[in-house]
């Protein structure tokens, strides 16, 4: 009412403080100038403080900043996120010619969750991209925290699609290394474990190992070690919360498909793909496996394979996970 155009608006409330902030473009004729008096004027009716910061942008400033791109960062840790790491992420983020906008809190307790709005004045070519979110997992690793990047976007709120590794995401173990426990060779076959999740080792290479380790070992082993999983604390609640918002749920796996359908059906997923370990007629492991293995890469076809069946976009997913595989 007053000749004065809005041109972005953001809220914030923390402990029960709300603040609102927004940006206008006001005139430089007197009666454009009435607008800041009018504010005040109803700032005080209210019984609100109001603080006006005057800036020299013009119009073309204000619809470049509309150009610009627009990243959330979603940062996630096993304990609270210190005030350290957020300031050494807006250096980093600075070095990337990316300037930080908004943080806000997505845990319910403590700040082992953060969401990071941020922007980058040009944008990134799509290998500029691909580099700005390798180094920033790259830094968040340094210091154990999960960083995922993802465009600002409708999309990023209609996710429809969450698939997930199985050992150590889902259930606290490594299968292989439970079922060597059982077959005597435990020590040995946990640390190619340790070797392949780090990238230090060819996952095929290290799985065929592994497997050759269990011939002979009774397939009834399955049962021990489905009688002793240990669910990741909270993925009950979560897999059922999601079931009920409409998510597709899948579980693929470098382990193995006798557990990866017992947690497909205990957790009501959709999905489970896995490696299949060969059982002889004498019902023992024969030291291999039977079709395709699941890597890296057959973990990354299956999810293009489920979406494209769901006629779910890849913006649209979530994909969630541990180690190199």
């Amino acid at each position: 009412e007053e000749g004065a155009e809005v041109i972005d608006i953001k809220q914030t409330l923390v402990n029960h403080h709300l603040t609102l902030a927004m940006e206008m473009s006001v005139g430089v004729e007197p009666q454009d100038q009435q607008i800041f008096r009018a504010l005040l004027l109803q700032a005080k009716a209210l019984g609100v403080r109001i603080d006006f910061e005057i800036s020299e942008r013009g119009p073309d400033a204000a619809l470049a900043s509309k150009k610009q791109a627009s990243y959330v960062l979603t940062l996630l840790s096993e304990t609270s996120i210190s005030a350290e790491f957020i300031g050494m992420l807006a250096r980093n983020l600075e070095q990337h010619s990316v300037r930080v906008d908004a943080l806000s809190r997505l845990s319910e307790s403590s700040l082992r969750s953060v969401e990071v709005n941020v922007s980058a004045e040009h944008g990134f070519r799509a290998e500029d991209e691909r580099k700005f979110r390798t180094a920033l997992y790259s830094f968040g690793k340094e210091h154990s925290v999960d960083v995922a990047v993802q465009k600002e976007s409708i999309l990023r709120r209609s996710k429809r699609l969450v698939v997930m590794d199985m050992d150590s995401t889902l259930i606290q173990q490594e299968v292989i290394d439970e079922l060597a426990r059982y077959a005597g060779v435990y020590e040995k076959v946990q640390e190619i474990t340790h070797r392949a999740m780090g990238g230090s080792m060819d996952f095929n290479e290290s799985l065929r190992q592994r497997v050759s380790m269990l011939k002979g070992s009774p397939a009834s082993t399955f049962k021990q070690v489905i009688d002793n999983l240990v669910y990741t604390e909270g993925v009950k609640d979560l897999c059922r919360a999601l079931k009920r918002m409409g998510y597709k749920l899948a579980v693929i796996s470098g382990g193995f498909t006798a557990i990866t359908d017992h947690v497909k059906q205990e957790l009501k997923l959709d999905f489970a793909y896995a490696n299949t370990l060969e059982v002889g007629e004498d019902g023992k492991f024969t030291g291999a496996t039977r079709g395709p293995i699941v890597n890296a890469q057959r973990k990354a076809d299956l999810l293009l394979t489920i979406a494209q069946q769901e006629q779910i976009s890849t913006d649209q997913v979530i994909a969630i996970g541990d180690g190199a595989n």
